[in-house]
């Protein structure tokens, strides 16, 4: 009984009919959605822009991460050798304010196949 009287209120002009909710929570209702509305209204331009910069900065730094650090293994050798000493002589740190000569990076390390 409970159950049916549920789904008998979705079809309700309440939920449906115009001014309903459906209606009133669509794509175009919400102002600054549209590029009319966003040209209208003055304010929300600048905070697209911000809010939109912000998205694409977090995006690439996202991608550096996943493709520059040493956290993150891209490299499907079966040799031991060439999976952990990828990164011997590179710099993979993004800020180098101290100068470290990372040409020599990992050289010092014992071998342990030998």
């Amino acid at each position: 009984m409970l159950f049916s009287k549920v789904l008998r209120s979705v079809d309700h002009p309440y939920i449906t009919g115009k001014g309903g909710r459906k209606a009133n929570n669509g794509y175009g209702s919400m102002q600054g959605l549209t590029m009319k509305s966003l040209a209208h209204h003055k304010a929300l331009q600048p905070l697209f822009a911000i809010v939109g910069g912000g998205m694409i900065f977090v995006a690439a730094y996202i991608y550096r991460l996943a493709a520059k650090t040493t956290d993150v293994n891209w490299v499907k050798n079966k040799k031991v050798e060439d999976v952990y000493g990828h990164y011997d002589g590179k710099q993979f740190k993004f800020f180098n304010p101290v100068g470290i000569d990372y040409s020599k990076y990992g050289q010092d390390r014992p071998k342990y196949d030998e």
